[in-house]
């Protein structure tokens, strides 16, 4: 979808090296059904729908009015634990960077929700953050994240593999098809001040204010700078991320037919 060329998280660090990643695990499209979980304003929906009848939800009206608004259709807001799909509904569901928004045992909920509505054989492709890496504990990684009254707080900084396993575990018919870290010390720093540079000029209340960043003249200079800063990310993370752990977990998981998990 060309749409997603227009969208400010083209040029997120962040949003780009997990889409490198996701587009690899997608299955082939086949005129299946794709759910994104915690949508945001889209730009997964966009970049990954292609050739899918696409769903987007979230519990945000904000981003789902600001999707309505651009023309983005099967935009739904609800509960992700409490999804408002019958069983066996899609062939794919992205849960990007959504299970650390929600409180403890609410992110097992939403995760058994996504299980229910995914196909037997059908994927699940998770991002989280990760608590590996050298910079797991940092005080800016977890900047704007922090404010209970934002629209981007985390009940959690991420997962130790340990217990993201264990979470998937504890949820019948799912199983672990890949697991990989993305983003290392370079694309986080970057990622780190951008948004250290953001909040010292914006209150971000609610996700669907990014929007507006595509307009200032700040954010057309790093537009032009971007495509080599992300060459050298993209280099990194292929070279650095996986072996010495970086600031994201990247799972496939798999729906199995006979509704026994493992991990």
């Amino acid at each position: 979808m060309t749409q997603e060329r227009d969208h400010p998280l083209h040029f997120s660090i962040h949003s780009r090296l997990r889409l490198a990643h996701l587009r690899r695990l997608m299955p082939p499209a086949a005129g299946g059904r794709l759910l994104d979980v915690g949508c945001g304003l889209g730009y997964l929906t966009m970049a990954l729908g292609e050739g899918y009848r696409c769903v987007g939800l979230d519990a945000d009206f904000g981003s789902v009015n600001a999707n309505r608004q651009r023309g983005l259709p099967g935009m739904v807001q609800g509960r992700l634990d409490r999804l408002p799909f019958a069983d066996d509904t899609f062939a794919v569901a992205i849960c990007s960077e959504v299970l650390e928004h929600l409180p403890d045992g609410a992110d097992a909920a939403a995760l058994a929700e996504i299980a229910r509505v995914v196909q037997p054989g059908g994927r699940i492709l998770v991002t989280v953050p990760a608590l590996e890496g050298v910079r797991a504990t940092s005080r800016l990684r977890n900047l704007g994240h922090d404010d209970p009254n934002g629209g981007e707080y985390h009940y959690r900084m991420g997962y130790a593999w340990q217990d993201l396993a264990t979470l998937i575990a504890g949820i019948p018919g799912l199983q672990v098809a890949t697991h990989r870290y993305a983003m290392f010390l370079l694309s986080e720093l970057a990622m780190d001040l951008l948004k250290w540079v953001y909040f010292k000029q914006n209150s971000l209340k609610e996700h669907a204010h990014i929007m507006d960043t595509k307009n200032t003249p700040l954010f057309r200079i790093y537009r032009r700078l971007f495509p080599l800063m992300h060459l050298v990310f993209v280099l990194e993370d292929r070279l650095l991320a996986s072996w010495l752990k970086g600031h994201i977990h990247i799972l496939a998981l798999e729906r199995v037919a006979d509704g026994r998990g493992r991990s």
